[in-house]
């Protein structure tokens, strides 16, 4: 399993138009928003590919300027 914490970074106004957007991709959970509206979320998959796959996604929807990787742990993933 991998789990990763990002940041993402909506244009303007935008924030809840994303938190929206956010939820509805599986795999996130938005955690929270802070105080200069930026979105945590944090993204539990069965791969890091998966991971990328899904930040990839996140960074195609309107109204987003960003996602910035914050933590990323693939401890329980088998070596290949």
């Amino acid at each position: 399993m991998a789990i990763a914490s990002m940041i993402v970074q909506p244009a303007g106004e935008h924030t809840h138009t994303v938190i929206a957007a956010l939820e509805d991709i599986c795999g996130i959970t938005v955690h929270s928003v802070t105080a200069k509206e930026e979105i945590i979320i944090v993204v539990e998959t069965d791969s890091l590919a998966e991971v990328t796959q899904i930040a990839s996604q996140v960074e195609q929807l309107s109204h987003v300027l960003g996602v910035f990787p914050a933590y990323i742990s693939t401890a329980d993933e088998p070596l290949s």
